[in-house]
Formats: C-alpha cells, sequence, structure tokens
C-alpha cells in the first residue's frame, strides 16, 4: 500500500485496473475477431480475468462492510 492509502481504496483501485486491463483485452479480441484469427486462448483468458475481477469486486464489498 501507499503511505496514506487504505486497504479499501487500495482494492477500488486494483478494481478499477483490472477492469481497464479487460477492457483493452476485448478491444484486442474485436481486433482478432475482424482478421479472423483464432480467438479460443483469448477467450478463456477473458473469462478467467472477468471471474477474478468478480473476486476482486466481492473482496471489496466485504471491506466496505
Amino acid at each position: 500500500m501507499r503511505t496514506g492509502e487504505t486497504e479499501m481504496e487500495m482494492a477500488a483501485l486494483h478494481v478499477a485496473e483490472q477492469e481497464q486491463r479487460i477492457a483493452r483485452q476485448e478491444a484486442l479480441i474485436e481486433r482478432r475477431r475482424g482478421v479472423g484469427a483464432p480467438l479460443d486462448r483469448s477467450l478463456k483468458l477473458i473469462g478467467e480475468m472477468k471471474d477474478f475481477l468478480e473476486i476482486m469486486r466481492a473482496h471489496l464489498a466485504m471491506l466496505s462492510n
């Protein structure tokens, strides 16, 4: 944690960063889809990233209670 940063602030920042990562990856997937590239591995990875985001959001919610 950064000096003065609470655990909840840190968790919220990590959630926001993961949301941004997912948005970037979804854009990359759409570009790959546009050129007919295989997407199996990309779709599996984005699914795992979204699953992890849900875990992160649950942790953030737990901290806010």
